[in-house]
């Protein structure tokens, strides 16, 4: 058996967290292609919410990084956009909250992450299962959402930012501003 020692490999049986997000990325693909039913999927999309929002009982400590974080949101989008007839489903519940307060984030691509998730779930017309408002809050929600993706596509307007990250960034939060303005929600 071939060993890794002296490589710079961990010697404890730890993973690397640069390998995270090609790790959540297989995890992905295998629960798209692998998973026999709608239980299978969301059963994956808990584990990786819980990692996304360990919540306040956790003893998770947050230090991960924007690209981390950014691989995680992806995947939990992917098998968001899989699902099809949600059933009583709490585990999401302030999900909205949480995306929308990664509006603010200076991270681009993070940002975008969090755009495309929640474009996703107000696509998916159950917001009461994302959310852990009133169904009457619901238009409120989506009115503060709306004004922070208009003031951060002017913030980003104005600001010195690489144009591969202002290219990213730039166009998912536009496309979930035209998304949820154009009245589909």
């Amino acid at each position: 058996m071939a060993s890794n020692s002296g490589r710079g490999y961990p010697t404890n049986g730890s993973i690397y967290v640069c390998n995270l997000p090609e790790i959540l990325g297989c995890l992905t693909v295998v629960t798209f292609f692998g998973a026999s039913n709608s239980d299978e999927t969301k059963s994956v999309m808990k584990l990786l919410w819980d990692l996304i929002n360990p919540g306040t009982d956790s003893n998770i400590e947050r230090k991960d990084s924007p690209a981390i974080l950014t691989a995680m949101i992806s995947a939990w989008s992917f098998l968001l956009s899989t699902i099809d007839g949600w059933r009583s489903h709490k585990n999401w519940q302030g999900a909205i909250t949480y995306f929308s307060n990664i509006l603010d984030s200076n991270d681009e691509a993070l940002c975008a992450a969090a755009c495309e998730a929640l474009a996703l779930v107000f696509e998916s017309n159950c917001l009461e299962k994302f959310s852990s408002k009133t169904k009457d809050s619901n238009k409120e929600l989506k009115d503060n959402i709306i004004k922070q993706l208009r003031s951060r596509l002017s913030e980003t307007g104005n600001e010195r930012i690489s144009s591969q990250d202002r290219r990213t960034g730039f166009n998912s939060a536009s496309a979930t501003l035209d998304f949820l303005e154009a009245g589909f929600v």
